[in-house]
């Protein structure tokens, strides 16, 4: 008797997709104004070496996440203004900025797929009698995830800056994403920040790993 194959491919189509669910929920967490408000309210975060204060400096970040996780124009961000009076954002960093929410709507368009693959795909193993396949495919992407991390973290650890550009290189062109201290961009989340954002995004995915891993065999029990 031949075995149907969809099964199996169905495992490694979830398999596959469960850590870009993952990634794109951590991601999402860590862009809300919680995060800027957490980190501009630590002691020892690095202050603003040309003058803004922690309130400027968080009603400034709180408008650019809110123009990052929605459609909003560019005119959002262009018509802010420093307490100076002064454009906040130059040319540069609003077509910088573009692009940053292109990537992220991106992201978040394809944890949103991978998502809903895996609610389509579960109810489809399980209502097959394949459950031994949900559970191996809960089992290889909780793997997955926790090798990508763990790959990932060593860079992190050894060579932050090999880590950060890798990272930009890979989504934006050239070096578009360089900026120098005295703009807006970088005085609002400098190098502090963004080693938050890595590290709270690595501790959630490590404990989604953990957590799907042990579904995967439960559910295979």
């Amino acid at each position: 008797m031949t075995h149907p194959r969809w099964p199996r491919v169905l495992q490694l189509l979830l398999t596959l997709s469960l850590p870009v669910v993952m990634l794109a929920v951590d991601i999402r967490v860590v862009t809300g104004h919680w995060f800027t408000h957490r980190e501009y309210a630590q002691a020892d975060f690095p202050p603003d070496p040309y003058g803004l204060t922690a309130a400027e400096r968080t009603r400034l970040a709180d408008v650019c996440v809110d123009y990052l996780a929605t459609t909003a124009p560019l005119s959002l961000l262009a018509d802010l203004r420093l307490p100076s009076g002064d454009q906040a954002f130059n040319a540069r960093e609003l077509r910088h900025m573009a692009d940053v929410q292109a990537v992220f709507r991106r992201l978040m368009a394809a944890g949103t797929l991978a998502a809903l693959l895996w609610a389509v795909g579960s109810a489809a193993l399980l209502a097959a009698g394949e459950r031994r396949r949900l559970a191996a495919a809960l089992l290889g992407g909780g793997g997955l995830i926790l090798g990508l991390l763990l790959a990932s973290g060593a860079i992190m650890l050894t060579d932050w800056w090999r880590f950060f550009t890798g990272f930009h290189r890979l989504f934006f062109e050239g070096e578009t994403w360089i900026f120098p201290p005295s703009d807006t961009l970088i005085r609002l989340f400098p190098v502090q920040f963004w080693m938050d954002v890595a590290l709270v995004v690595v501790l959630l995915a490590a404990v989604e790993g953990v957590v799907s891993v042990a579904g995967g065999l439960r559910l295979r029990r």
